[in-house]
């Protein structure tokens, strides 16, 4: 073994290491707050829903494409997001994205007709498209492998609060008398003011942060940091496939081959079903309470809000599971896939009993049962992606969001016409909770396929020891070779 091999194997870990657990918790709460805030411009068209069908005079299929709009470009640009990160670094790109998608929320609320709403949507898709592949790789690059299930947790929780936050406050504010275009105006504003704390706080390597590689740092991870350093400017000759993957994220197999191996392929095929249920909380479910229930607008507002409490509850539960679960097995697939498939098995039972609650408040707290448990999954998904991703972590979550928004796409189309016959029709809500039950049961079963290695799957194999020259001559070797002749 040479001397830069060490190096080469510690690298990622030691930098990691290295990190002052306040500056670790700074890049934490940073990530956290852009995965929050980004949703007070994703969801506030699911309070807003029934006055913008009045007042651009449309219909719930109509809404089903603008619903759809935005997955369908969200979707697309997944991978090419992530790779925009993987260049530029996750310093430039996270706060790049969050100023597009606020500029084009002000768009948005600008819009007077249903052509120019559903353009906004497909332009705020691609914007909003980097923010999970290029999370994705901080939680790689920032954080140890130990961290990845807590860490992810913490993350789906925020993305969770920042839909409840959007849709109590989007409430609130409509009940004081504000028009939604105003409201929207004051979200972009928001990711703005992140974008350049971000910029002026992060780093895109921990590396390359003054706090990590100051001179107080200790000794040890001093002299890591200087491998670190040192190690590029060798020469490639000589070097294994594992070494050069490790100083090139972008080398190794192309994108369609690593998606197409078994565990990515079979996290890819989940992911538009477990988006697909899920979509129903941030799209028709308080038009489900209006019109199925005769709630009022305020009313079916507050009580949406709770099956997305029930995902953040899920994310903190789930988060300390897998990582328990990870400690007692030391098995990957046990931790992340095994458990996932349980905890939406148990959605899907939920779900389809909340199809025949008597009244709105039975069947918001089944629906929110079951939510939790989905949101155990959340954290057991996104460790699952960085395990397999390795390097190319954000590529990899970028291929199954974008797989997932595809699926919302075609699911929110389906939905709005379904909705719209619903509307018509005066009956068949429960009809609409069976689908999406059916949704989190299919995604429950293709996490039964899953195993997930101790080594990402989209680095090479370890090179075998070098055999040197001196053991070609020994006499076994001679002894061959001559009855080889």
């Amino acid at each position: 073994m040479s001397d830069s091999e060490p190096a080469s194997l510690s690298d990622g870990e030691s930098a990691r290491s290295s990190v002052p657990r306040s500056l670790r918790i700074t890049v934490l709460l940073l990530v956290a707050f852009a995965s929050s805030s980004a949703y007070l411009t994703r969801h506030f068209l699911t309070v807003v829903n029934t006055t913008i069908q009045e007042e651009l005079k449309i219909n719930s299929q109509d809404m089903g494409y603008v619903f759809g709009a935005f997955s369908l470009s969200y979707a697309i640009f997944q991978i090419p997001s992530g790779v925009v990160g993987l260049k530029i670094g996750t310093r430039q790109s996270l706060p790049l994205f969050s100023t597009l998608w606020s500029v084009i929320t002000v768009w948005t609320s600008l819009v007077t007709s249903f052509i120019p709403l559903l353009i906004s949507r497909l332009a705020f898709g691609i914007a909003q498209a980097g923010l999970v592949p290029n999370t994705a790789q901080v939680i790689k690059d920032w954080f140890p492998s130990r961290l990845h299930g807590s860490v992810s947790a913490m993350i789906g929780v925020a993305m969770s609060l920042g839909g409840v936050a959007t849709i109590r406050l989007t409430t609130w504010l409509l009940e004081a008398e504000w028009e939604w275009r105003e409201i929207v105006q004051v979200y972009s504003l928001v990711g703005i003011a992140w974008a350049v704390i971000f910029w002026l706080v992060f780093r895109t390597r921990p590396e390359q942060h003054p706090k990590v590689s100051s001179p107080g740092d200790e000794p040890t991870d001093t002299a890591a940091t200087d491998l670190r350093h040192s190690a590029p400017r060798e020469t490639s000759q000589g070097k294994s496939a594992s070494d050069l993957a490790h100083e090139n994220p972008e080398a190794g197999p192309g994108l369609w081959r690593l998606c197409s191996r078994g565990p990515i392929l079979w996290m890819c095929i989940q992911s538009p079903f477990r988006a697909a249920g899920y979509a129903l909380f941030v799209t028709f479910f308080p038009q489900l309470l209006q019109q199925g229930y005769g709630l009022s607008k305020i009313d079916a507002g507050n009580l949406t809000a709770w099956p997305l409490l029930g995902v953040i509850v899920g994310g903190l539960i789930g988060g300390a599971v897998i990582d328990m679960l990870q400690k007692l097995t030391n098995n990957r697939t046990i931790s992340r896939s095994g458990f996932s498939s349980v905890a939406l098995l148990i959605t899907t039972v939920l779900t389809a009993c909340s199809a025949y609650a008597a009244t709105p408040h039975q069947l918001v707290v089944l629906i929110t049962l079951g939510t939790t448990f989905s949101g155990m999954a959340s954290p057991a998904v996104w460790a699952g992606l960085i395990d397999l991703g390795g390097k190319k972590a954000a590529v990899i979550s970028g291929a199954s969001n974008m797989v997932g928004g595809l699926g919302v796409f075609v699911v929110s189309i389906l939905v709005g016409k379904l909705v719209h016959v619903i509307t018509i029709n005066g009956t068949g809500w429960e009809f609409l909770i069976m689908v999406h039950a059916g949704f989190y049961l299919c995604a429950a079963l293709a996490f039964v396929p899953v195993r997930i290695p101790d080594r990402p799957v989209t680095e090479p194999p370890e090179d075998p020891p070098a055999v040197s020259s001196s053991d070609d001559e020994t006499p076994e070797n001679i002894e061959k070779a001559e009855d080889t002749d």
